[in-house]
C-alpha cells in the first residue's frame, strides 16, 4: 500500500473521530427527550436519507458501474451490509442502555476499549501478525484512556458489563468493515449500514418505546446533527478510511473520539481540562504516532 494512500486513510480517520468527539454534547441533549432506540432510529433513519444524494450524485458520475449488474456483488453487499449494520445497532444500544447504568466518563473510557479487542479478535480469527509497537501503543492508549475520563475511581458495574461487551461489538463492526471495504463500494456499505441500523431500531422502538411527536421535536436539532454529521459523514470517512489502514491501527485512531469530545468540551463548553486530561491525550495521540513508525512497509 502507498504511503499516500495510507497517509489518506489515517486522515479520513481522524476526520471521524473528530467528528464524533463534537457530537457528543448533541448526544447527550437528544437523550434527554427521547429514549434510546427512538434515537437510534431517528438518527439513522436521517443518515440513510443524507446519503441519498451523495449515492446518486457519485453514482452519476461514472459512465459504467459493474457493480449494478453484478450479481456476486449485490450479495456480497448485503452481507457486508448486514453483518456491519447489526454490529453498529446492537453495539449503540447497548451503549445507550449502559451509559443509564454508568457515567458518562467511565462509558467513554470502556466503550474505547475496542483498541484492545479489536487486535486480539484480528489475531485469533484472522491470523494476523501484529508487531510489538502496538501492542505498546494499544498500552499507551488504554493509559491516555483512564487519565482522560475516570477521575474519581473505577468500579465495575453492572452497566460497565454492557458497556464492555459494547466495546466488542463496536470491534466485531471495525474488523467487518474492514473486511468488506474492499470487496464493495464504500459508499454503498455506508447507506445500507445505516438502513440496517434504521430498520432494527426502528422494529424495537415500536415493540418496548412510546415516543411522543413532542418529544421527538425538541430532539430534532440534536438528532439532525448526530444524523448528518456523526452518522452520514463519521461513519462514511470511517469505511473510507479503513481501506487503507489496517483495522488495529483503525481503532486506535477512531479511539481519539473521547480526546476530541474532551476538547470541545474545554472549548466550547468551558469544562477544565488538567493536567491528568493532558497528560492522557498526550499518551493517545503518541500512541497513534508510535503505531505509525513501524508498520507502513512491513505490515501495510
Amino acid at each position: 500500500m502507498s504511503k499516500n494512500k495510507n497517509a489518506l486513510g489515517v486522515l479520513m480517520l481522524l476526520l471521524a473521530a473528530l467528528i464524533w468527539g463534537s457530537a457528543f454534547s448533541a448526544q447527550s441533549i437528544g437523550a434527554r427527550y427521547v429514549n434510546a432506540y427512538t434515537f437510534l432510529a431517528i438518527r439513522s433513519w436521517i443518515s440513510f436519507i443524507a446519503m441519498i444524494p451523495v449515492v446518486c450524485f457519485f453514482k452519476s458520475k461514472k459512465s459504467s458501474n459493474k457493480h449494478i449488474i453484478n450479481k456476486s456483488y449485490k450479495k456480497t453487499l448485503i452481507i457486508a451490509s448486514l453483518c456491519s449494520g447489526f454490529f453498529l445497532f446492537i453495539a449503540s444500544a447497548m451503549q445507550q442502555i449502559g451509559i443509564k447504568e454508568s457515567n458518562a466518563s467511565k462509558a467513554g473510557f470502556i466503550t474505547a476499549l475496542y483498541v484492545i479487542f479489536v487486535p486480539i479478535i484480528s489475531i485469533i480469527f484472522f491470523k494476523m501478525k501484529e508487531g510489538i509497537r502496538l501492542w505498546i501503543s494499544v498500552v499507551l492508549s488504554v493509559v491516555g484512556l483512564f487519565l482522560l475520563c475516570i477521575h474519581d475511581g473505577f468500579n465495575l458495574e453492572y452497566g460497565d458489563a454492557i458497556l464492555l461487551f459494547c466495546a466488542f461489538l463496536f470491534a466485531l463492526q471495525i474488523i467487518t468493515v474492514a473486511h468488506f471495504v474492499k470487496k464493495v463500494d464504500v459508499l454503498d456499505l455506508s447507506i445500507f449500514q445505516f438502513l440496517v441500523v434504521a430498520i432494527f431500531s426502528s422494529i424495537v422502538m415500536i415493540a418496548v418505546e412510546k415516543p411522543s411527536a413532542d418529544m421527538i421535536i425538541k430532539a430534532i436539532p440534536a438528532l439532525l446533527f448526530v444524523g448528518i454529521f456523526s452518522g452520514a459523514c463519521g461513519y462514511t470517512l470511517q469505511n473510507v478510511g479503513q481501506q487503507y489502514v489496517r483495522p488495529s491501527i483503525a481503532s486506535l485512531l477512531m479511539s481519539l473520539e473521547s480526546v476530541f469530545s474532551a476538547i470541545f468540551a474545554w472549548i466550547i463548553l468551558g469544562e477544565v481540562l488538567g493536567s491528568r486530561e493532558m497528560l492522557g491525550a498526550i499518551l493517545m495521540f503518541s500512541a497513534i504516532i508510535l503505531a505509525q513508525l513501524p508498520i507502513r512497509s512491513r505490515e501495510q
